[in-house]
């Protein structure tokens, strides 16, 4: 992985193509937006698929009524408490609702943890990604 270190030593800004790697292992993210009543955040499954992050949601859900065509963050992280390592990587982005007649057939089975029915896809067309790792106290 190709890192530039700050000063510290222990922490390192991440290139768009690392971010971009390490999206493609998680598969939980949070997304937020500003809503009605202020900041949003929500757990969100999502894949990565032609440069954009993908998940599914409700057509009542908060999000599907607040942010269709708005900016929104989506963040993705892996942390080891033992080691104090890790990583955080940054979208931010526009987000788009797509009925599911309209994704790409890869998507269909899209799993999403919680029960109930997710027929609402939303795209997040991605304007800027960045990301952070964090070296462990044994330098891992």
């Amino acid at each position: 992985m190709t890192t530039r270190p700050d000063s510290e030593g222990r922490l390192a800004t991440l290139l768009s193509y690392d971010c971009w790697n390490l999206l493609e292992t998680a598969h939980i993210a949070r997304v937020a937006w500003v809503g009605a009543e202020g900041a949003a955040v929500v757990p969100v499954n999502y894949t990565v698929v032609a440069g954009a992050v993908w998940f599914r949601t409700t057509g009542d859900s908060t999000f599907a009524r607040e942010a269709s065509g708005q900016r929104v963050v989506v963040e993705v992280d892996q942390i080891d408490p033992a080691t104090r390592a890790g990583w955080s990587v940054v979208v931010v982005g526009t987000a788009e609702l797509v009925e599911s007649r309209d994704v790409p057939d890869m998507l269909i089975g899209l799993e999403v943890w919680p029960n109930g029915t997710r027929s609402l896809f939303v795209r997040v067309d991605v304007h800027e990604v960045s990301g952070r790792r964090l070296y462990g106290v044994d330098g891992s």
